[in-house]
């Protein structure tokens, strides 16, 4: 079993991402706790802040291990090393304060049946502090046995249009730095997201349900930056002779890889268009389809042992001291080149990159729609009509990722060098998690026709018309500039 760790390195690399980007998503969850008012929700954040406090022991085990078995590694610089567990021993007392602190207030509420202001204040208080020193600390903690993020790769002499080789030098470092913050988000996030949402289940809470399936959906958006990403960054660590001997797009470790994070995205989208369809649906029946619920629970499981299958392989590229076997050799046989030339050939392209314009133009349509009526141009219906049409915009989305990313393989190295790419792949998480706004927000739902929109859904309707615009015009310029 890939789960079961069999060293202390090991071990360490999948417990330690648990506090920090668990506590990030318990945080958030949190917020949302305290702005609705939900008792529940409050609750069950303070028994996952007491729950990661637990995790603070086999991350400290782990990590005190790993430097020991690391001190005898000449690659490893011990300074960084010294550094990084000076600041984790900080972070996790914070982390353990946290948790305490949440569980003895828990208790308390027990009898009383309600969390006290004071304790929810000083919670939050000390989460803010503990979320800022575990980013600190996972920073210091990737550079020591990531030397690709202090690489300066030299240009190479030629420019890559004088060679039918592409010059992969071009591919900067940081596409590796942005993927290793990113690929925790739908694994780590996933976790949380399945742990609450069957605690939801179990308490039969409709806003803890609720958070749970948004939670799904924005890790279903994430995962299309950090497979984004991990494509560039295989580009970048090909220019590393102790990560990868082999040229980009031929290592057989990296492929592995690349073949299970591409089944993660799809899961990951199934998971997240199923979610945010009974998020949809709940604003007119007011309840949920225990089927839908079900549905996006098998989904959800499923989705999560594809992305262990993908982090345990995406582990072993940069980490060779927890491969337990030895590295494959066989260059053949793997999906994603196969997609790769298959996508290359003009009559599979051009239908993908017809599908791609059609699900910009319904995308655009709806968002369009929407900002009209938040500004008051369609003020004689309510934005429930307008509502009706989120689905178009929801299909557009789905049409745009898949499609977009076959035409990503076809020819990786080429868009993730573009000028107007980077723009585009920040503003298209961006513009698909504000969305969710106009699925999830009271206020806008209870404008009635002639009323005017509360002045917040003003400025997230201005974001996502924005964010999609950069979009479009990001991917239409790629063959330009």
């Amino acid at each position: 079993m890939h789960l079961i760790p069999e060293s202390w390195s090991h071990l360490h690399m999948l417990v330690s991402v648990f506090p920090s980007v668990g506590f990030l998503l318990v945080f958030g969850l949190y917020i949302a706790g305290l702005k609705t008012g939900n008792e529940g929700l409050k609750q069950t954040c303070f028994a996952a802040f007491a729950i990661l406090a637990v995790l603070a022991i086999p991350t400290y085990f782990s990590g005190t291990g790993s430097a020991a078995d690391l001190a005898q590694d000449m690659r490893i610089s011990h300074e960084n090393v010294a550094t990084h567990l000076t600041w984790s021993y900080a972070a996790l007392l914070a982390l353990i304060a946290t948790g305490v602190i949440a569980g003895l207030q828990l208790m308390q509420a027990r009898t009383t049946g309600k969390l006290t202001q004071q304790s929810l204040n000083l919670v939050l208080g000390l989460a803010a502090v503990t979320l800022l020193l575990m980013i600190i600390v996972g920073e210091m903690g990737w550079e020591i046995n990531h030397p690709e993020l202090r690489t300066v790769v030299a240009k190479a002499a030629n420019a890559a249009s004088a060679s039918d080789i592409p010059d992969n030098t071009n591919t900067p470092q940081a596409w590796s730095h942005v993927h290793m913050i990113l690929n925790h988000f739908p694994t780590v996030g996933f976790t949380i997201s399945l742990g609450f949402y069957l605690t939801a289940l179990f308490m039969n809470n409709d806003v803890m349900k609720r958070a749970s399936l948004v939670l799904f959906t924005i890790a279903a958006i994430l995962g299309i930056p950090t497979y984004v990403t991990g494509a560039a960054a295989m580009w970048a660590l090909s220019t590393i002779p102790s990560i990868s001997k082999y040229p980009a797009g031929m290592d057989p470790l990296i492929n592995a890889h690349r073949d299970m994070a591409l089944a993660s995205l799809f899961g990951l989208g199934a998971t997240g268009i199923a979610a945010w369809i009974e998020v949809w649906r709940y604003r007119y029946l007011g309840r949920f389809s225990k089927t839908s619920l079900n549905v996006v629970l098998v989904l959800a499981i499923v989705t999560l042992g594809v992305m262990a299958e993908t982090g345990h392989r995406g582990g072993q590229i940069n980490h060779p001291e927890i491969r337990t076997e030895a590295p494959p050799t066989d260059v053949a046989g793997y999906v994603s080149p196969a997609i790769e030339s298959l996508i290359n050939n003009v009559i599979w392209f051009v239908p993908w990159q017809t599908v791609h314009f059609f699900g910009y133009s319904l995308v655009f349509g709806t968002v369009t729609a929407v900002f009209l009526r938040i500004f008051g141009f369609w003020k004689s219906v309510p934005f429930s009509a307008v509502h009706r049409i989120l689905p178009l915009g929801v299909f557009g989305v789905t049409m745009n990722i898949f499609t977009g990313m076959l035409m990503l393989m076809a020819d990786t190295f080429r868009y993730v060098n573009e000028t107007t790419f980077i723009p585009k792949m920040i503003l298209l998480p961006i513009g698909a998690i504000a969305v969710l706004y106009f699925s999830l927000s009271d206020s806008l739902w209870r404008v009635k026709a002639g009323e005017d929109a509360p002045a917040s859904a003003k400025w997230v309707a201005a974001l996502v018309l924005f964010a999609w615009i950069g979009v479009i015009m990001g991917g239409r310029l790629l063959p330009y500039v």
